[in-house]
């Protein structure tokens, strides 16, 4: 017994990470690019405009993504402007955010996969049974 709960909490210890670390990306419509390539500031009236250049890699921020974004939150405060790009392209701008990456086996989606789950325990089942059943 105390095996098997060790290895329970082993697993879940690999599963479900203690602390997950936000980092910075460019949100442009359901994608967030993350990978920072240099950035330019201006101060026009006392109000400072950053513009970020992000590369690829980029994640989706839609559900059935795996990996893909979480907890999207954008990056506010002063008296600057803060937008992005992305591969150098001038339009269209996009928000600098904070963002957790998602990856699996964490809330990935397991619904594509339960019928033949279904199956597979049916059949052991009746695997099981017949042998028996003597």
């Amino acid at each position: 017994m105390k095996i098997l709960l060790f290895l329970l909490v082993f697993l879940i210890s690999f599963i479900f990470p203690l602390a997950v670390k936000a980092e910075v990306g460019c949100q442009i419509g359901n994608t967030i690019y993350t990978s920072l390539n240099g950035n330019i500031d201006v101060t026009i009236l006392l109000v400072v405009v950053s513009v970020r250049n992000y590369n690829n890699p980029n994640l989706s921020t839609l559900p059935p993504a795996c990996p893909r974004a979480t907890n999207i939150s954008p990056i506010t405060g002063g008296l600057g402007v803060r937008t992005c790009v992305a591969n150098g392209n001038i339009l269209p701008l996009g928000n600098v955010v904070n963002y957790d990456r998602l990856d699996p086996p964490i809330q990935c989606p397991l619904d594509d996969y339960s019928l033949p789950f279904a199956a597979a325990a049916g059949a052991l089942g009746l695997f099981y049974i017949r042998r028996t059943k003597n």
